[in-house]
């Protein structure tokens, strides 16, 4: 019989996807907007707006079909929380995840369904050592100077090769979780360690084994 969990999943990592395409696009805008360009925001903008509905899209999608096939609660929410609840937390407050085997299964709410990915252990401490070195230089990192640094090995070496932005974007969304990473700025996407705690990121990795 066919698997309908499968597409539910493979749906779940285009929307994973997309929301980290649209992080990228806020960091070109706040880019754009130091430099006063300002015609270029504006045509940004507007992308970016298409891109949010396109995204939005994919949400239904996924929800359609879960319904179709039973995956959805009877209300159609998870974990008894409504579509206004979800959409109303912080996406920290809404991330939840776990070690199983050699793997971290990272899980999402976002309105009426959940996003969940999982990448291997040793896929995550590459990430974050690669984020950490950035930050010993910069001082901060973004998304998109990791995907940079590790777009080869992600692509030669792990199953996310037509999504190599994906387990990036889910690496920080976990230490964010954890308390080590935050974003001070908003309106950046940059990142630093907690207090310059750099040893809690390493003790960290070193208990995932």
């Amino acid at each position: 019989m066919p698997d309908a969990t499968a597409v539910s999943s493979s749906l779940d990592e285009l929307s994973e996807a997309m929301a980290a395409y649209e992080e990228e696009l806020a960091d070109e805008v706040a880019e754009l907007a130091k430099r006063r360009e300002w015609q270029a925001i504006e045509e940004r903008t507007e992308y970016a707006r298409n891109i949010r509905s396109f995204a939005s899209k994919i949400m239904a999608l996924k929800e359609e079909w879960d319904r179709l096939n039973g995956l959805a609660d009877d209300g159609g929410e998870p974990n008894g929380h409504t579509a206004g609840d979800a959409d109303s937390l912080p996406v920290t407050a809404r991330t939840r995840w776990e070690r199983i085997g050699d793997k971290i299964r990272v899980q999402t709410e976002g309105g009426r369904s959940a996003y969940s990915n999982v990448i291997p252990i040793w896929l995550f401490k590459d990430l974050a050592l690669a984020a950490l070195a950035r930050i010993r230089s910069n001082g901060y990192v973004k998304t998109s100077d990791v995907l940079n640094t590790m777009l080869d090995a992600i692509v030669e070496k792990s199953e996310y090769k037509r999504a190599p932005r994906l387990p990036v974007y889910v690496t920080f969304k976990v230490l964010v979780k954890e308390g080590i990473f935050e974003n001070p700025d908003r309106n950046s996407h940059r990142y630093t360690l907690v207090g310059g705690n750099e040893q809690r990121l390493l003790r960290f990795l070193e208990q995932l084994g």
